[in-house]
Protein backbone atom coordinates (compact mmCIF):
# COMPACT_ATOMS: atom_id res chain seq x y z
CA UNK A 1 0.00 0.00 0.00
CA UNK A 2 1.31 3.44 -0.97
CA UNK A 3 1.88 5.75 2.04
CA UNK A 4 -0.54 8.64 2.33
CA UNK A 5 0.78 12.15 1.89
CA UNK A 6 -1.09 14.17 4.49
CA UNK A 7 -1.83 17.87 4.37
CA UNK A 8 0.57 19.65 6.77
CA UNK A 9 -2.38 20.72 8.96
CA UNK A 10 -3.27 17.06 9.56
CA UNK A 11 0.18 15.56 10.19
CA UNK A 12 0.13 16.23 13.94
CA UNK A 13 -3.36 14.77 14.26
CA UNK A 14 -2.28 11.68 12.33
CA UNK A 15 0.68 11.21 14.68
CA UNK A 16 -1.66 11.44 17.64
CA UNK A 17 -3.88 8.82 15.99
CA UNK A 18 -0.86 6.53 15.78
CA UNK A 19 -0.29 6.89 19.55
CA UNK A 20 -3.98 6.22 20.21
CA UNK A 21 -3.91 3.11 18.01
CA UNK A 22 -0.88 1.81 19.92
CA UNK A 23 -2.80 2.26 23.18
CA UNK A 24 -5.76 0.36 21.71
CA UNK A 25 -3.55 -2.57 20.72
CA UNK A 26 -2.15 -2.79 24.26
CA UNK A 27 -5.60 -2.66 25.89
CA UNK A 28 -7.22 -5.11 23.47
CA UNK A 29 -4.36 -7.57 23.94
CA UNK A 30 -5.33 -7.97 27.62
CA UNK A 31 -8.73 -6.32 28.16
CA UNK A 32 -9.38 -8.11 31.44
CA UNK A 33 -6.42 -6.33 33.03
CA UNK A 34 -6.62 -2.90 34.62
CA UNK A 35 -5.00 -0.43 32.18
CA UNK A 36 -5.72 2.62 34.30
CA UNK A 37 -2.23 4.13 34.24
CA UNK A 38 -1.83 3.64 30.50
CA UNK A 39 -5.31 4.87 29.54
CA UNK A 40 -5.65 7.66 32.09
CA UNK A 41 -2.30 9.14 31.01
CA UNK A 42 -3.81 9.65 27.55
CA UNK A 43 -6.99 11.44 28.67
CA UNK A 44 -5.59 15.01 28.54
CA UNK A 45 -4.08 14.44 25.10
CA UNK A 46 -7.28 12.85 23.78
CA UNK A 47 -9.48 15.68 25.05
CA UNK A 48 -7.11 18.28 23.62
CA UNK A 49 -7.05 16.35 20.33
CA UNK A 50 -10.86 16.33 20.12
CA UNK A 51 -11.00 20.08 20.82
CA UNK A 52 -8.35 20.80 18.19
CA UNK A 53 -10.14 18.75 15.53
CA UNK A 54 -13.49 20.35 16.30
CA UNK A 55 -11.98 23.84 16.01
CA UNK A 56 -9.96 23.05 12.90
CA UNK A 57 -12.75 21.29 10.99
CA UNK A 58 -15.63 23.64 11.89
CA UNK A 59 -15.23 25.85 8.79
CA UNK A 60 -15.31 22.86 6.43
CA UNK A 61 -18.35 20.83 7.47
CA UNK A 62 -20.56 22.47 4.84
CA UNK A 63 -18.25 21.08 2.12
CA UNK A 64 -18.65 17.42 3.08
CA UNK A 65 -21.47 15.00 3.79
CA UNK A 66 -23.55 15.34 6.95
CA UNK A 67 -22.98 11.67 7.72
CA UNK A 68 -19.27 12.27 8.32
CA UNK A 69 -19.99 15.09 10.79
CA UNK A 70 -22.64 12.99 12.53
CA UNK A 71 -20.18 10.10 12.99
CA UNK A 72 -17.42 12.48 14.10
CA UNK A 73 -19.65 14.18 16.70
CA UNK A 74 -21.08 10.86 17.95
CA UNK A 75 -17.64 9.30 18.42
CA UNK A 76 -16.27 12.34 20.26
CA UNK A 77 -19.33 12.46 22.54
CA UNK A 78 -19.10 8.75 23.33
CA UNK A 79 -15.37 8.90 24.05
CA UNK A 80 -15.78 12.00 26.24
CA UNK A 81 -18.53 10.23 28.22
CA UNK A 82 -16.29 7.19 28.68
CA UNK A 83 -13.40 9.38 29.80
CA UNK A 84 -15.70 11.11 32.31
CA UNK A 85 -16.76 7.78 33.83
CA UNK A 86 -13.96 5.25 33.34
CA UNK A 87 -14.33 1.65 34.47
CA UNK A 88 -10.73 0.45 34.29
CA UNK A 89 -11.52 -2.87 36.02
CA UNK A 90 -14.24 -3.73 33.51
CA UNK A 91 -13.22 -5.93 30.60
CA UNK A 92 -16.29 -4.75 28.68
CA UNK A 93 -15.43 -1.08 29.25
CA UNK A 94 -11.80 -1.64 28.23
CA UNK A 95 -12.89 -3.39 25.03
CA UNK A 96 -15.53 -0.77 24.23
CA UNK A 97 -13.17 2.16 24.89
CA UNK A 98 -10.29 0.70 22.88
CA UNK A 99 -12.53 -0.43 20.01
CA UNK A 100 -14.34 2.91 19.83
CA UNK A 101 -11.07 4.86 19.90
CA UNK A 102 -9.47 2.56 17.31
CA UNK A 103 -12.44 2.71 14.97
CA UNK A 104 -12.68 6.48 15.35
CA UNK A 105 -9.00 7.05 14.50
CA UNK A 106 -9.33 4.78 11.47
CA UNK A 107 -12.51 6.58 10.38
CA UNK A 108 -10.78 9.92 10.51
CA UNK A 109 -7.68 8.72 8.67
CA UNK A 110 -9.50 6.74 5.98
CA UNK A 111 -12.72 8.69 5.46
CA UNK A 112 -12.80 12.12 7.07
CA UNK A 113 -9.30 13.45 6.36
CA UNK A 114 -9.43 12.66 2.63
CA UNK A 115 -12.74 14.56 2.41
CA UNK A 116 -11.51 17.62 4.32
CA UNK A 117 -7.98 17.88 2.88
CA UNK A 118 -8.99 19.51 -0.44
CA UNK A 119 -10.57 22.41 1.47
CA UNK A 120 -7.68 23.14 3.82
CA UNK A 121 -5.67 26.21 2.88
CA UNK A 122 -2.17 25.52 1.54
CA UNK A 123 -0.54 27.62 4.25
CA UNK A 124 -2.32 25.83 7.14
CA UNK A 125 0.17 24.19 9.47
Amino acid sequence: MKPLKRHPALIGLSREHHHALSLCVRVLRTPSENHRSDIEAQFPELLSHFDEEERQFAPYWHHIGAALKTRFDHDHAKLRAMIAAPEFDSEDWNKDFATTLRDHARFEERELFPEIEPFLPPEAV
